[in-house]
């Protein structure tokens, strides 16, 4: 929503529960075992910028498929109908799926720098601290292999609601 109305508007007012519904979603990350350093107000703040950033990216090479959603949107559409509209404006316009980023923010200066020129395939990019490779994106949907993960993730989450619903029962 920021970045649509930033990219709309040229600046966004609104987005304080956007905002707000991501600190507390980083903040419940804290909470788990992980390796992974805690997130703290700069960590949140970064990531919140990044996807803001990735946001208005996609919004401006998709325009005409957020032009379609919008529509639809605004006509009371489902979600099946706003998912419908954004294809097929994707496919009318000539849109492809993205296999790569459009760009990357490496840690230089105050408030980082924007790169664009992606080195190729399994070449190694530099960035002060890591070394980071771009891989190779998948030549083309799966739709198996798709099937086979979703029917793993199924599994797991009917495994998961079984554990809660025993410990459930087991606290009553």
């Amino acid at each position: 929503g920021i970045a649509a109305e930033a990219v709309q508007y040229g600046q966004a007012d609104g987005g304080g529960g956007d905002e707000m519904a991501l600190i507390q979603f980083l903040l419940q990350m804290n909470g788990g075992q992980t390796d992974a350093a805690p997130w703290n107000d700069i960590t949140i703040r970064n990531q919140a910028r990044w996807g803001a950033l990735q946001a208005v990216l996609i919004i401006r090479e998709y325009q005409e498929c957020y032009d379609a959603l919008v529509d639809a949107m605004e006509s009371g559409g489902s979600l099946g109908d706003c998912i419908y509209a954004i294809e097929k404006a994707g496919r009318d316009s000539g849109k492809l799926s993205l296999t790569k980023p459009l760009g990357l923010i490496i840690d230089e200066g105050v408030h980082g720098e924007w790169k664009t020129d992606l080195p190729d395939e399994g070449e190694e990019i530099e960035i002060p601290g890591t070394v980071m490779k771009q891989v190779q994106a998948k030549p083309e949907f799966d739709p198996e292999q798709s099937l086979e993960t979703l029917a793993e993730y199924k599994k797991q989450m009917e495994d998961r609601l079984k554990t809660i619903e025993s410990e459930l029962q087991r606290l009553d």
